[in-house]
């Protein structure tokens, strides 16, 4: 689970932050061997009348598609889940590339954890 990877992770809702959420991808910050801080994506769109939450990273169809992602997303590095390194969290662990879509280039890579360090 290496820092910048878009990974596929069931992601905590708010309603239920303890148990697993819907399968949903994230993208990895850092961690441990054993636990890993994942920032929330979403591919719906933001109301244009409405500001970007602070730290929001848009991605259009072109850098998506530069992360093997089929459309457009938006990171959000405001929602955190810090989670155990699990098949529970991660059901794509076992086999090899533990459920990467892709990983960020470092200078991006580098961009989104300033971003989420920023903002905590």
């Amino acid at each position: 689970m290496v820092p910048g990877a878009f990974v596929r992770v069931k992601f905590p809702t708010r309603e239920k932050p303890r148990p697993p959420g819907l399968l949903h991808i994230g993208t990895a910050l850092g961690g441990t061997a054993t636990e890993v801080m994942v920032a929330y994506t979403t591919s719906q769109l933001w109301p244009a009348t409405i500001p970007l939450p602070a730290g929001a990273r848009l991605f259009d169809r072109e850098e998506a598609a530069r992360l093997n992602q089929s459309r457009a997303f938006m990171l959000r590095p405001d929602v955190l889940a810090e989670l155990p390194v699990t098949e529970v969290w991660f059901p794509d662990l076992a086999p090899p590339g533990q459920g990467a879509i892709a990983v960020a280039p470092a200078r991006l890579r580098d961009a989104l954890t300033a971003l989420a360090t920023n903002l905590a």
